[in-house]
């Protein structure tokens, strides 16, 4: 079959070599349009573009696929579209060009965590597991039929990022056994069970900031779900890399250690949470323990959470 693939991130390149190390027809890819970095106005290529550019696959970018690519689409003649992590959502005329439809390699096990953001929010509410869920793309978001799932553990230390690798693996195993098998799949599809989904909107800016009002479980999910979680000390803002939790307690947002024997330990609502890695404005990250020798920090002190 010829396939359109649609993706733009690291995650979707990842698919996108798994389908070309199983030597399928990828007549082209459908990626989101270039961005200009702000700080020097050059303009910055999606991952995605990189490799194809990198390895001779014709790359379409558009502002609106729905709007602009209806035309474009149908003249490539391709049997099947191909979806993971793209950023547009695809409307009935787009859906309705390929002979057998769009499949999406969606990163949560549908119904549960449908959204631009499901590991970071499975992350965030402290799931132990998560998955690829390879469905048929229609007209909602994330609601199209379940070809299947497939599931893996969160572990404790693990971040969105491992959480990411970990899911663009499987994702790339789970596209293989759908194409090795896709006499079958094609005429066994099964709805969501609705009462069952949840929906998580795209992650804010507002949302990285740690409020230490929060216990310090849910903190230590949300550093490791966003990976640049922040505070504000001193009017200087403090990127959190990685952080642990502490049996220790006291007012929220307290600074209950601060020295390079012991490192800066935070009090949350119930317990406290020790900082290990952190990045000052305008420095490199850094054990902070090292970085508490500087002596920015005074014991005793509220982190503001406003």
């Amino acid at each position: 079959m010829k396939i359109i693939f649609f993706g733009t991130n690291e995650f979707s390149t990842t698919i996108l070599k798994g389908l070309i190390d199983d030597k399928h027809e990828v007549v082209a890819v459908v990626s989101q349009p270039d961005k200009v970095n702000l700080r020097n106005n050059k303009v910055k290529f999606s991952c995605i573009k990189d490799y194809c550019l990198k390895n001779n696959i014709p790359i379409l970018q558009f502002e609106k696929v729905s709007r602009d690519g209806e035309d474009i689409l149908k003249n490539l003649n391709a049997d099947i579209f191909v979806t993971a992590s793209y950023g547009q959502i695809l409307k009935q005329n787009i859906l309705d060009i390929p002979k057998y439809g769009v499949v999406n390699i969606h990163a949560s096990l549908l119904p549960k965590y449908r959204g631009s953001s499901p590991i970071q929010w499975a992350i965030m509410n402290g799931e132990k597991s998560t998955g690829i869920t390879i469905m048929r793309t229609d007209i909602g978001l994330d609601t199209g039929d379940i070809y299947f799932s497939r599931a893996i553990d969160i572990e404790r230390n693990d971040t969105s990022s491992s959480v990411f690798n970990k899911l663009a693996t499987l994702g790339v195993e789970c596209l293989h056994e759908f194409f090795k098998n896709f006499d079958y799949y094609k005429d066994n599809h099964y709805k969501q069970d609705e009462d069952k989904s949840s929906y998580y909107p795209m992650i804010r800016k507002e949302d990285y900031k740690l409020d230490f009002n929060l216990d310090a479980e849910s903190l230590y999910n949300k550093i490791r779900a966003l990976e640049k979680c922040y505070f504000i000390y001193n009017s200087t803002r403090y990127i959190v890399g990685f952080a642990a939790i502490e049996e220790q307690s006291g007012m929220a947002g307290k600074i209950l250690s601060c020295n390079g024997k012991s490192g800066l330990i935070i009090a949350c609502k119930d317990k406290a949470l020790k900082i290990e890695t952190i990045q000052p404005e305008g420095k490199q990250m850094m054990q902070a323990k090292a970085y508490m020798n500087s002596n920015k920090f005074r014991c005793g002190d509220i982190i503001e959470n406003t």
